[in-house]
């Protein structure tokens, strides 16, 4: 009997996976679902699984933190990961640590499931499956290097998150690999799917929201300059003053004349 942890943040997804495994094959046993990493780590310690079939990208921990901390408890304990389509380069890492197998979520089938079960129960990945497995990998993230990100619907999604977080914490020291790990995508991924969805890098939109909502405050309230730059996500007033010179095509000062102007 195989004993299976299931890890995914998505919930129909941990559903369709205990369901496959449940009605399938009876030398196949789910012992518990986790829906981050934090809980697939303690469930593991708990049921010590066999095999965890567990997301690379997932909230709290990620797929791969969560693998070798699980290995250094439960070094016997089986690996298979899943991943979107842009997330090649690691699942080519999660491999190097030790996971068996990969799945695109996209093409997730419950009969090659099943197979790469079977394949870990009776012990048949050699050598030559973990040359094969990196070849392909090598292959799809070489792929994905000229994709044009935006040709995936389900990209904007993650970009609508993005910008909501951004619209949430620009007034905060937010970098492009703090939003990219809340969509859980690559710094570098991240960079070129926000750009094909939204026409504009990174930097350019957060310098831009970040002058509108500016822009706001020198016109409807009375707050020093020096604090609209704080509120804004600058912590130098003379380079957020820079800033509005060069994309507003005014000084800040002249900003905050307009409204005098208009109220006398």
């Amino acid at each position: 009997m195989l004993r299976i942890v299931i890890a995914d943040d998505e919930q129909p997804i941990r559903e369709w996976l205990n369901y496959c495994l449940k009605d399938k094959k009876d030398s196949l046993e789910v012992v518990g679902t986790a829906s981050d990493g934090w809980q697939a780590y303690e469930l593991a310690i708990k049921e010590r699984p066999d095999v965890v079939i567990m997301d690379i990208r997932m909230p709290k921990m990620d797929g791969i933190t969560t693998m070798k901390n699980i290995k250094q408890v439960l070094p016997q304990t089986e690996f298979v990961i899943l991943t979107n389509h842009a997330e090649f380069s690691y699942a080519k890492q999660a491999i190097s640590c030790g996971a068996k197998e990969y799945i695109l979520k996209s093409e997730l089938r419950s009969s090659e499931l099943i197979q790469i079960l079977e394949k870990i129960e009776e012990g048949r990945y050699a050598y030559h499956d973990r040359q094969r497995i990196n070849d392909q990998l090598e292959y799809a993230a070489k792929k994905t290097l000229t994709e044009d990100p935006s040709d995936h619907p389900e990209n904007n999604k993650f970009i609508e998150k993005a910008l909501n977080y951004i619209h949430e914490h620009f007034h905060e020291a937010i970098s492009l690999a703090d939003v990219a790990s809340q969509v859980y995508r690559s710094p570098e991924y991240f960079s070129r799917l926000f750009k094909g969805v939204t026409g504009e890098n990174f930097s350019i939109y957060l310098i831009n929201y970040r002058l509108i909502q500016a822009r706001s405050l020198l016109s409807n309230t009375d707050l020093k300059i020096t604090e609209i730059a704080y509120r804004v996500g600058y912590q130098n007033p003379s380079y957020f003053s820079r800033l509005y010179k060069k994309y507003m095509g005014i000084t800040p000062e002249e900003e905050r004349r307009k409204k005098l102007n208009k109220t006398k």
